[in-house]
């Protein structure tokens, strides 16, 4: 029974330091703890164990675990009390504060991550996925993670919808709850300005519109970002505001008719826009030439060289004016933007300009 009430005692003392204590504070009680102890067994002479700085640390770590190795003890009877008196008794209270900050920590990162409280201002260069839905967004992620030669990129997930973190279990996603899109600290927080690719695909074409406009102030100028919409004209509405933003506009309809005219097209569609198996639609910019060059010597090289299919160009980022099949003699110039069919991705830098202009 006294054990059980001592036990308790500690296990009080240690939640508070564990909840009052910061890592600095942590840091100094286990440096203060084992001066003490140092300097009493300077007192007590035991010469062996504090010989060296590094075999001290070791024993009073092997001590205050409870680990016990046996290969140093004191010799002195004023050690010994040393050891039963202040090293173990103070030692314990260290190390379990310390197991206690240290698992309480890893608890938090747990439930911020499944809460979306975590701060990532710090990120650079990743992938915004604003809002949910549990299919389409489920079936996004999937489709990003299928790129093989996709760059590392880490993905949030962010909603203002009162839920937890839907996909725990995706290492490369994180997930973050805002209160609203249009607050700059809270953009601030998912790295809005260092995002690379954005993807808007609300619970409705306002939701997505109303998002896509408070996120262009502050998003890079670089940055890809696509919007998904059902209706044309909020889609004509946000180019007309955000010109750089790139709407794609639900096609099943289109879809439906090339199918009954044409058998099988919507199986070369889902294939073209699918990373998860064969040949897919990819893009690159064409970097500075030496000279131009013109769509047929492209055409050829990228097939018989790196088996790919060229389909056309556009000079702009988000595919304004594109052309597509164009002609043979069509002049392919510096950055410009060439759309292509590919098993897996190649971008610029996977292709010997050199030899081909």
């Amino acid at each position: 029974m006294m054990y059980l009430i001592s036990s308790l005692k500690l296990a009080k003392i240690v939640h508070k330091l564990t909840q009052n204590l910061t890592w600095l504070a942590m840091l100094g009680l286990m440096l203060l703890q084992a001066t003490i102890t140092y300097a009493l067994f300077i007192l007590a002479g035991e010469v062996e164990i504090i010989t060296h700085p590094i075999q001290f640390f070791y024993y009073n770590m092997v001590v205050i675990s409870t680990v016990g190795f046996g290969d140093f003890s004191p010799v002195t009877d004023l050690g010994k009390l040393v050891v039963a008196l202040w090293q173990i008794p103070s030692g314990l209270i260290v190390f379990a504060t310390f197991i206690g900050k240290a698992t309480q920590l890893f608890i938090d990162i747990a439930r911020n991550n499944m809460n979306g409280n975590n701060d990532f201002s710090d990120l650079t260069d990743h992938i915004l996925l604003l809002c949910w839905d549990e299919y389409s967004t489920k079936q996004i992620i999937q489709l990003i993670l299928g790129d093989k030669k996709r760059q590392k990129r880490q993905i949030l997930l962010c909603v203002t919808k009162d839920m937890k973190n839907p996909l725990p279990e995706i290492d490369e996603l994180s997930f973050v709850k805002l209160s609203t899109f249009s607050d700059k600290k809270e953009l601030e927080r998912i790295a809005l300005q260092k995002a690379k690719r954005i993807i808007i695909d609300g619970q409705s074409d306002d939701e997505t519109l109303s998002i896509a406009l408070s996120i262009a102030t502050f998003t890079d100028k670089n940055a890809n970002i696509t919007a998904h919409f059902f209706d044309e004209t909020k889609a004509q509405l946000l180019k007309m505001h955000c010109p750089s933003i790139e709407c794609s506009i639900d096609n099943s309809a289109q879809m439906m008719v090339r199918s009954m005219q044409d058998p099988g097209s919507s199986q070369v569609t889902e294939r073209l826009l699918s990373t998860l198996n064969g040949a897919t639609l990819y893009s690159f910019l064409v970097p500075e030439l030496e000279k131009e060059i013109n769509f047929g010597q492209l055409f050829d090289a990228f097939k018989h060289r790196y088996n790919m299919i060229l389909l056309g160009f556009s000079k702009h980022k988000n595919g304004q004016d594109m052309h597509l099949n164009p002609s043979d003699e069509e002049i392919i110039d510096s950055h410009y933007h060439l759309h292509y069919i590919a098993n897996e991705r190649l971008d610029e830098n996977d292709i010997d300009w050199k030899s081909i202009v």
